[in-house]
């Protein structure tokens, strides 16, 4: 069957915003990184493992809006505005309520979370204070991310890219104020990287209230319909949703496990793949653009009962998600150099960053199949049972491998982040086997 370009302009429309969405994102994680270089490898090594706890926060939050956009993106092809209102809400109020959980539990008791990643009293101590502040910017990330992933689900996607400029020009001004005391204001080293991180989360919470009441002309959402029941559609999100949610709690965890196995073995590892992992969340961003496209795209084919169309839709996908590989991982290996060159670190950390990165280039060759088929195609099409059983269940089968080679075995980081990173080829395997087979399509509109 035939595709239509109308689907490949939708497909562009979508995806460059959402990428240019994360590059300004992982673009204030990079300037975090280059400024607390300065002041050492521990407050580098303290804000990694930190930040380690609110990525699971925003991969949680991440599963609940995933689950609304199974929903949304669907009711959206059958055009039920009404239907997309009461899943917001419902979305809402869950992440509302877990970003003041998180809050509490973080301001109260950061010193345990930070021996959970690490045994170092230094960076303990840093990374505590670093995490009691920043714990007070989970709420207004959690509503502001979920509003944007509703308003992505209905084709509205430049408003994140003003939203995201906006907060990236606060939190590296902030930063820089903070961390080294311009401008009359005290020098709090790791902590003033936690305000300019709250006070950018802040920033993005006015804006997207604001967009939301004033100037949204879609699904018009208004504060009151945060109290509407939501029927049977609380179901439905629980059916289609929960499966994503665990997927990306248990996904975020064995991610973490990822972070402590490498904790252990020395700050040095720690200091190197929080460089990587800046380089590899920026080569990431058009996989993560695509990704969202493809979930939005596919949802509506589905929703609106096309599913001939869908499938032809898919097959092309595929085709440029393997071209879009191939880019991520020559771009990659093409930058380590001239970006680990900006880092302050010692030669020992400086050549074990440029061995990692090799790892990783290949790994994002299998991600651009992994990530768009799991979060994008068989969620959108509402197959999140086996998308979750698939990537939870590949990865964790690499952590246990993981921590024998490290502890038992003794081998070298390069080796213990390979036997990490086996989960991208089996997950890809698994997914196209998937969609060759046929079986993935699932109607969840009422």
């Amino acid at each position: 069957m035939h595709v239509e370009r109308s689907f490949y302009r939708s497909l562009l429309a979508l995806t460059l915003p959402v990428a240019l969405q994360n590059v300004i994102s992982y673009s204030v994680n990079l300037m975090d990184t280059l400024m607390l270089g300065g002041l050492g490898e521990v407050a580098l090594s303290a804000t990694s493992l930190a930040n380690q706890v609110f990525f699971i926060y925003t991969v949680a939050i991440f599963g609940v809006a995933g689950g609304a956009i199974v929903l949304c993106s669907q009711y959206w092809g059958k055009k039920d505005v009404d239907s997309i209102c009461r899943v917001a809400s419902l979305a809402l109020r869950i992440s509302a309520a877990a970003g003041l959980l998180f809050t509490l539990v973080l301001f109260l008791f950061p010193r345990p979370v930070m021996q959970i990643f690490t045994a170092e009293p230094a960076v303990i101590e840093a990374g505590a204070s670093y995490l009691r502040i920043v714990s007070l910017s989970y709420f207004f990330y959690g509503v502001t991310s979920t509003f944007l992933v509703v308003l992505r689900s209905v084709e509205t996607v430049n408003v994140s890219v003003a939203i995201y400029g906006v907060s990236f020009a606060v939190n590296v001004f902030f930063n820089y104020v903070f961390i080294f005391g311009k401008f009359g204001a005290p020098r709090m080293g790791v902590a003033g990287a936690a305000v300019g991180t709250v006070l950018a989360r802040v920033a993005e919470f006015v804006m997207i209230i604001a967009y939301m009441l004033v100037w949204e002309k879609k699904i018009r959402f208004r504060l009151h319909m945060l109290l509407w029941p939501s029927g049977g559609l609380a179901r439905d999100l629980v059916r289609y949703g929960l499966p994503v949610m665990l997927n990306e709690l248990l996904w975020s965890v064995a991610i973490s496990m990822h972070s402590v196995i490498l904790g252990h073995m020395s700050s040095d590892i720690v200091a190197a793949n929080s460089i990587c992992n800046v380089m590899f969340q920026m080569a990431t961003s058009i996989i993560l653009g695509v990704s969202n496209a493809s979930a939005v795209l596919v949802g509506m084919l589905v929703g609106r009962g096309d599913y001939p169309y869908a499938r032809a839709c898919v097959n092309k996908l595929i085709q440029i998600y393997a071209v879009i590989g191939v880019v991520c991982a020559a771009l990659l290996l093409a930058v380590k150099g001239p970006v680990i060159g900006i880092y302050d670190i010692k030669e020992s950390t400086r050549v074990l960053t440029d061995q990692l990165m090799y790892v990783y280039a290949a790994a994002i060759f299998f991600m651009a199949f992994t990530c768009p088929l799991i979060s994008g195609v068989l969620r959108g099409a509402g197959d999140t049972r086996f998308a979750a059983v698939t990537d939870v269940g590949c990865i964790w089968a690499m952590v246990p491998l993981g921590a024998a080679a490290a502890f038992w075995l003794g081998a070298p980081p390069v080796l213990v982040l390979a036997v990490l990173k086996c989960d991208m080829p089996l997950k890809a395997f698994f997914c196209l086997r998937r969609i060759a087979g046929g079986n993935w399509i699932r109607n969840v509109t009422r």
